[in-house]
């Protein structure tokens, strides 16, 4: 029997024996270096041409009766020489061989690696013979699948009866998956493998709620999952950031040793996110004012609320007690407007007067001081807001917003446009821009610095009885109950809320309020609601009052609100 050397460019100039009986029986002889590449000799004995040859139908049927007629002799001889080469190949040289194979599998093979994947490790002539997948390589009629010498297709996947002896290599007890014998405990978990700063990039991707199951995985999912660098991350995102003030008071929360417990405060972020999107909260109620409530503010331990009885009250958050701590009196009108900002509180009533007041309370004493009496407008002081420590800026009946120095009391700009009273405006600090909205049906918004009007915004059809702006636009609330969102640079309609289209309110909008992503309302219709701040849709409706909504505050965990029904009530969302 002649012998012949197959060396391929890939092996290195590694040559090994084959003889040609291991060779198709059909297989005629020709140039090895035109017709012997590897993986030719073992998938594809038949071919005559180069790779780019396409079999006919017929060719594929004869390839297939040849494959049937081949002997259970030939077969095993055939199969010792291709383990045998199995053998001496290197990884990557194996690979390769089982990148060739793998395409030219039909039904009967796949079934029988997923019999392998799926099941106990071991695959037997049984096994492989319990299921042909329906459609693939079923029987020709009249015709059989066992071979002219009488054994069968599966006879010649003798490749159980090795199973001692797989058992005994295997990691685990017999019946173990072999398919990753010789590995690592951990080779199927990508984590364990991968460097820490590439698993750590992967990771960034997850929310917090799957952050939190991937760390049930394994030990070291959990440390990964745990680790600070993540949820430091996850709190400075857009999602879940706070505004400053209340971010520093939940580091503070959070704070031991003085080391931040990053986790803590993403999943408290995340909890107090999902019970707003639920209208999950605790609502409690303070109750003692004679007359509706027309202005609320609040802090980290206490409210204040304004009411047409002529009085401010403050009431304790650290408390369940619903009765006021401390009552104001010195307005001789209804108080309409109020600005809490630490100690110091800004007050304006229908007597046409502004009043500082300094609010001390300790756990054992209290003092209420009124330093400054502003007086200049003509009219009720409808609204008002304290800009940095030394200006104040006020609306009011009279037509007029008026700029003050809040320590001397004085009066440095009267702001003249509007052809109603100004019934609400907002300072932004950052544009040097005020905003007022007034009875005429108008928006204004003038320069801080200079008092000159920048532009006037005409969308409502009724007086504008609430406005907010921020760097990121204005939203506005009417008595013809629609709520519009604005552009804070070229004063352009973005969007407008009403009843019929937007679930909106059905009653007059008395007050918005917004940040980053969020805007409240409340309205006559005695609700208060929840909207996206971009899209203005309607993410939640809170009912509790019994009378309409005239006035809301709110940060990330609370909603403080007033009504007509001489209550203020206090929505923890943090509760929950």
């Amino acid at each position: 029997m002649n012998e012949f050397h197959l060396s391929t460019p890939w092996a290195d100039g590694w040559q090994f024996d084959r003889k040609c009986y291991s060779l198709p029986n059909h297989y005629e002889r020709c140039s090895l270096s035109d017709q012997l590449k590897w993986p030719a000799l073992l998938l594809k004995s038949t071919t005559r041409e180069n790779d780019a040859f396409q079999p006919s139908s017929a060719a594929i049927s004869s390839q297939k009766n040849n494959r049937q007629n081949i002997s259970h002799e030939v077969f095993h001889e055939r199969l010792r020489s291709v383990k045998q080469w199995f053998e001496e190949f290197s990884d990557v040289q194996r690979n390769r061989l089982l990148s060739e194979i793998l395409p030219n599998c039909n039904g009967r093979q796949l079934h029988l690696l997923s019999t392998w994947l799926c099941g106990d490790g071991y695959v037997t002539v049984e096994s492989a013979d319990t299921c042909t997948p329906a459609g693939n390589d079923q029987p020709e009629s009249g015709g059989s699948d066992s071979s002219t010498d009488g054994h069968s297709d599966t006879d010649s996947l003798n490749v159980g009866s090795n199973n001692d002896e797989m058992a005994s290599r295997s990691h685990g007890p017999p019946g173990s998956c072999r398919l990753h014998l010789g590995c690592p405990p951990n080779c199927q978990d990508p984590l364990s493998v991968l460097p820490v700063h590439i698993s750590f990039s992967i990771l960034s991707y997850l929310d917090p709620q799957m952050l939190a199951r991937a760390a049930e995985v394994s030990r070291v999912w959990r440390w990964m999952c745990n680790s600070p660098v993540l949820w430091h991350r996850l709190a400075l995102l857009p999602n879940w950031r706070l505004s400053p003030l209340d971010h520093s008071k939940q580091l503070a929360k959070h704070t031991s040793d003085a080391v931040i417990n990053w986790k803590e405060v993403v999943v408290e972020r995340w909890r107090v996110r999902r019970n707003w999107l639920g209208a999950h909260c605790h609502v409690r109620t303070f109750a003692g004012h004679s007359e509706g409530v027309t202005c609320v503010q609040f802090d980290n331990n206490r409210i204040v609320s304004a009411s047409h009885d002529n009085t401010i009250k403050v009431w304790s958050m650290r408390t369940n007690s619903q009765w006021p701590v401390q009552t104001l009196v010195g307005h001789s009108g209804r108080v309409r407007c109020l600005h809490l900002s630490n100690n110091r509180l800004v007050s304006g009533a229908a007597d046409a007067t502004i009043k500082v007041w300094e609010v001390v309370e300790t756990s054992e004493w209290s003092s209420i001081v009124c330093r400054v009496t502003m007086t200049g407008h003509t009219n009720t002081v409808r609204c008002l807001q304290v800009c940095g420590d030394d200006t104040v800026v006020s609306g009011s009946y009279d037509h007029s917003v008026r700029v003050w120095s809040l320590p001397s009391g004085v009066c440095r700009q009267t702001l003249l446009g509007h052809t109603g009273a100004v019934l609400s405006l907002a300072v932004v600090v950052p544009l040097k821009l005020i905003v007022s909205g007034g009875g005429d049906n108008a928006i204004k918004m003038w320069g801080l610095e200079s008092g000159e009007c920048l532009r006037t915004l005409h969308g409502h059809t009724d007086a504008v009885t609430s406005v907010c702006a921020d760097t990121h636009g204005i939203v506005s609330g009417s008595l013809d109950s629609t709520i519009r969102s604005w552009d804070v640079l070229t004063g352009k309609c973005l969007c407008t809320v009403n009843w019929i289209s937007s679930e909106g309110h059905t009653g007059v909008v008395r007050c918005v309020a917004a940040d980053e992503w969020r805007v409240v309302s409340a309205s006559d219709d005695k609700t208060i609601k929840v909207w996206e701040r971009h899209s203005l849709k309607r993410l939640v409706t809170l009912r509790n009052h019994t009378d309409g909504v005239t006035c809301v505050a709110f940060n990330e965990f609370f909603i403080v609100s007033g009504s007509y029904d001489k209550t203020v009530k206090l929505w923890d969302f943090s509760a929950c």
